[in-house]
């Protein structure tokens, strides 16, 4: 099995509470493609400690990954510690500095020399172009190893790697492996553990258990001498999974939570509108990161006051003042009348107390409501999503798209 390193570079990521998603991301997709992540790691900016990382994951990796450090700024040095851990000189490319100035033109931004250093490479090295910014990526091959530099910015650095990373991972033999992905909803990591770990024994699989905000992701993975085997080998754990969990459990695939409700209504040829409180737009952003979610998603609305929750949802102030706006009753009409104001087959309505504040011993930050509308009539939910005010609403997104799930499947409630 071939073996990747990964590199994440920038100072701020050792400093400062901001988290290393690149190189999780990356270790996902190469594990997809049958390449095994032996090594992930953090580094500062600064050349010398970016060299040596470097050079140790060249000793032990087939292909070497780094993100970050190759914008404009003084602080975006990983083009000279490639040229110091290579030993090999940089080079101006004309050429590139031409296309860079053309891309900044074409979008009104002034051009600098600054600017000017992204048109430098270490000798030998290819450009691997940059569709989203201004950053390039290079790839450089010494001896039997691969290495790419890409840029820090997901939205930049994802769709480089996914165009290229067949190319620079190269042929992988995987007629010996199959592996499946799977979201458990509504159970803990530590009681998913328990209710798996007979599995962790059985010949030539491989599980990885991951949590996420109000699920837990399984990753397993089947090696044997025949790909048969091996299939018959992860077909056993699937059932296991997908039995023991019944409908708290399904296949991702690469697919999200949205991305899963939304094929399931495109497959029925129905619709899909959102009224939101608590979550404030962010069930709505989770549902349109879908690509061709406009096939199924009408839109809605978020009212965030009561007075909106009044003059648009209808909802009756006496309501309101009886039951307040976190209530079943509030939750329901939501769902009602977006459905009914958006046209749609199907409504969700969420209203909940994000916190820090708001919260009582009656209603508890972390109290959410949430109700799903049809022409079969109205259903809710009441639960606790407990967590810091963005895991809360993390959480009752994730929630509410697994109640229409279930719905879609017939997996009761």
């Amino acid at each position: 099995m071939k073996r990747a390193a990964l590199i994440a570079i920038g100072s701020e990521l050792l400093r400062f509470d901001r988290p290393d998603t690149n190189t999780v991301w990356i270790s996902g997709r190469l594990d997809r493609l049958g390449v095994e992540t032996v090594s992930r790691v953090s580094v500062s900016d600064e050349p010398v400690v970016i060299a040596s990382a470097l050079r140790a994951a060249v000793e032990m990796a087939d292909v070497v990954i780094l993100t970050g450090g190759l914008g404009p700024t003084d602080d975006d040095r990983t083009r000279q510690a490639l040229a110091l851990a290579l030993d090999r000189p940089l080079e101006r490319d004309p050429a590139r500095e031409v296309l860079l100035r053309a891309r900044f033109s074409a979008i009104d931004l002034p051009w600098s020399d600054r600017q000017a250093r992204q048109a430098w490479r270490p000798a030998g090295a290819r450009w691997i172009e940059n569709k989203v910014g201004s950053a390039d990526g290079l790839c450089i091959e010494p001896a039997d190893t691969t290495i790419v530099a890409l840029p820090g910015v997901p939205s930049e650095m994802r769709p480089m790697l996914t165009e290229h990373l067949s190319t620079w991972v190269g042929d992988v033999d995987k007629s010996t492996m199959a592996r499946s992905t799977f979201r458990i909803f509504g159970h803990g990591e530590a009681g998913v553990d328990e209710r798996l770990s007979d599995l962790y024994d059985e010949p030539g699989i491989d599980v990885t258990i991951l949590s996420a905000p109000g699920e837990v992701e399984i990753a397993v993975r089947s090696v044997a001498d025949r790909r048969e085997t091996a299939e018959t080998q992860l077909e056993v754990v699937r059932g296991a999974v997908l039995t023991r969990f019944t409908g708290d459990a399904y296949v991702d695939e690469d697919r999200s939570l949205a991305g899963i409700v939304g094929d399931l209504l495109a497959g029925r040829g129905e619709t899909l509108a959102a009224a939101e409180s608590c979550t404030s737009g962010l069930l709505a952003a989770e549902i349109t990161t879908v690509p061709g979610s406009s096939v199924w998603f009408r839109g809605g609305w978020v009212v965030y006051s009561d007075e909106l929750k009044t003059r648009l949802a209808g909802i009756d102030p006496e309501v309101l003042e009886q039951h307040g706006a976190v209530s079943e009753p509030v939750a329901r009409r939501l769902a009602e009348t977006v459905r009914e104001g958006c046209a749609a087959d199907w409504g969700i309505g969420v209203t909940g107390i994000a916190g820090p504040g708001g919260g009582s011993q009656d209603k508890p930050v972390g109290l959410v409501h949430v109700a799903l509308a049809s022409a079969r009539g109205i259903s809710h939910w009441q639960t606790i999503r407990p967590g810091d005010r963005d895991w809360v609403r993390r959480r009752t997104v994730s929630f509410a798209l697994d109640r229409l799930r279930r719905k879609l499947i017939g997996a009761g409630s």
